[in-house]
């Protein structure tokens, strides 16, 4: 049995994408090649490694099994290259990252874009969906890192305080709580318009809502801030988001926001790694960027 690295790096990028034609990209073969590779690699380990279902491929419980252990491999010789890249060189390779949709759409996209224009040999891949499903992206090393803004309690992973943000609740500027300071008990009944479960900001606001006995129930669901703000710009209720998402339309004064008396709603948001995966040198150098690009941003 003779299995190379660049069996390996098929794998790993079809797990990543569930596509073997995304895959292909990301490892600069023909889908051909790319699906022969592939194919060697489970004839070799004469066992399969993925279920189609639909158009995507997922891994089985062998893929399972093989995917931490192929991407530890595969970052080990990274580091051996690294460690023999001359200093000073600029860094090279793709980093796949994980992202709640606060923290995607309103701070990593723009980080992203920024990195890569910076390093040119590099591409940042960001994921963007809620927060449990970014604790499973990292926990099955589909990404290196992952962002945060809810709870993890996952003891395969190690969390640490990343940045801290602030959710706002707010209306159409024509309701009747438009602008106004009110007590917990005058947002009782009222519609509210929120994210769907599994979604930090959900998690977040429902819990210190009940702390007040507001008992908010969501009229509507969706899965992104854009969705939310407008269903309430056509009045469909109470919305709660994070002041990143609002700054716009609150300028613009197309939402109007709505004081809560005792609701404290700020928040801490985490990056998360998995405990047996090693850093590798662009995930700390995107890190260590990610801080600098944010205090710049505040800073103007």
């Amino acid at each position: 049995m003779r299995i190379t690295l660049r069996q390996l790096a098929v794998f790993e990028a079809v797990a990543r994408s569930g596509q073997v034609a995304k895959a292909a990209e990301q490892v600069n073969l023909s889908p051909p090649a790319t699906s022969m590779a592939l194919a060697e690699l489970e004839k070799q380990l004469n066992a399969r490694l993925f279920e189609r279902i639909g158009n995507r491929l997922q891994l089985n419980s062998q893929g399972n099994l093989l995917l931490p252990l192929a991407t530890d491999l595969l970052h080990r010789v990274e580091q051996i290259e690294q460690a023999f890249t001359p200093q000073g060189g600029d860094l090279v390779g793709q980093l796949s990252v994980s992202a709640s949709s606060t923290i995607g759409n309103y701070l990593l996209a723009k980080a992203a874009v920024a990195f890569c224009q910076q390093h040119t040999q590099t591409h940042i891949e960001v994921a963007i969906t809620n927060t449990q499903d970014v604790i499973q992206s990292v926990a099955q090393f589909r990404a290196e890192m992952g962002f945060i803004e809810g709870h993890c309690t996952d003891n395969r992973l190690h969390i640490e305080p990343w940045h801290k943000d602030k959710l706002l609740v707010f209306c159409h500027p024509a309701h009747p709580l438009a602008g106004q300071t009110v007590k917990p008990f005058a947002v009782k009944g009222q519609s509210w318009v929120l994210r769907e479960e599994g979604s930090g900001t959900r998690e977040y606001f429902v819990n210190a809502a009940n702390e007040l006995d507001m008992q908010p129930e969501a009229k509507f669901c969706f899965t992104t801030p854009d969705a939310i703000k407008l269903a309430v710009k056509q009045g469909a209720g109470l919305g709660v988001l994070s002041e990143l998402a609002l700054d716009k339309e609150i300028s613009r004064k197309e939402l109007a926001l709505v004081t809560i008396e005792g609701l404290v709603l700020e928040r801490q948001f985490y990056r998360i790694t998995h405990k047996s995966r090693q850093a590798t040198s662009l995930g700390l150098a995107f890190v260590q960027f990610c801080s600098n690009f944010f205090h710049l941003s505040r800073e103007g």
